[in-house]
């Protein structure tokens, strides 16, 4: 609930106490790391927020994306958000974080790699025919769907439908249109776990990549079991649900 006389909700931001990264330019662990507080409500929970809510934070994340972006130190930015004491939150109050790295993680740089080389074949990943068996649902201009080898049971992806790679050059209209697809989609995955945890990550080009190949997205991965020692020590996933079965658990969630 919000104080009494107080109208409207604004999100705050702040930096992070506890950052990964040094705040001293020039250190080869540079970085930034800010925490954005996305209510004042500590029992509120994510995805039973209003969507309104929802797309403030989501604006949050972009405007302070494209704030960072300016800094010629950093080479990616990341936003994510920690859910559940097996999502690794710390503190339980609702909460996203965003990053900015002064080197490419390997795995953005990866995905990076993999949007070039299949553009050079004239594909994207993302931009998938609306036939295509792994899209879950639409709503307006974002799409979910599941990656063809998820690494976690349900695991989703949310995807402007037309090819975008960066998230900041997303509107305030395709915000709300994401906004209520997260909302529909975390929904829908709450009722398969108990307890919900879940780490959504914000996957966004990297500074100074101007091939124009990167498809912006997020990744919605529940955690219904910690890493074991196969997939810690062979960094290989064993994930019990095929891909297609959960996407159609989840259609006949979600549309009616």
């Amino acid at each position: 609930m919000l104080p009494e006389g107080r109208k409207e909700w604004q999100v705050r931001v702040f930096e992070n106490r506890y950052p990964i990264f040094s705040s001293q330019a020039g250190s080869e662990t540079y970085g930034i790391h800010e925490v954005i507080v996305e209510t004042p409500d500590h029992e509120a929970v994510f995805h039973r927020m209003p969507v309104n809510d929802i797309a403030l934070v989501m604006q949050a994340i972009r405007e302070r994306m494209a704030c960072h972006s300016l800094n010629r130190h950093l080479a990616a930015l990341m936003a994510f958000r920690n859910q559940g004491l097996r999502g690794g939150a710390s503190l339980s109050h609702p909460h996203t974080q965003l990053v900015g790295l002064s080197m490419i993680p390997p795995r953005l740089a990866e995905e990076a790699d993999t949007f070039l080389s299949q553009a050079e074949h004239g594909s994207c990943p993302l931009c998938l025919d609306v036939s295509d068996p792994f899209i879950v649902v639409e709503e307006g201009s974002f799409r979910a769907l599941s990656p063809s080898v998820p690494r976690f049971p349900r695991e989703i992806w949310i995807a402007p439908v037309h090819h975008e790679p960066s998230f900041l050059n997303l509107t305030d209209v395709e915000l709300d249109d994401l906004s209520a697809l997260v909302k529909k989609v975390l929904g829908a995955l709450s009722g398969f776990f108990d307890p919900f945890d879940y780490n959504i990550v914000f996957h966004t080009e990297p500074l100074g990549d101007e091939s124009g190949t990167f498809h912006t997205h997020l990744e919605i991965v529940p955690r219904a079991e910690p890493l074991a020692g196969f997939e810690i020590g062979s960094g290989m996933m064993v994930n019990p649900a095929p891909a297609l079965e959960a996407v159609a658990e989840l259609r006949n969630v979600l549309i009616p």
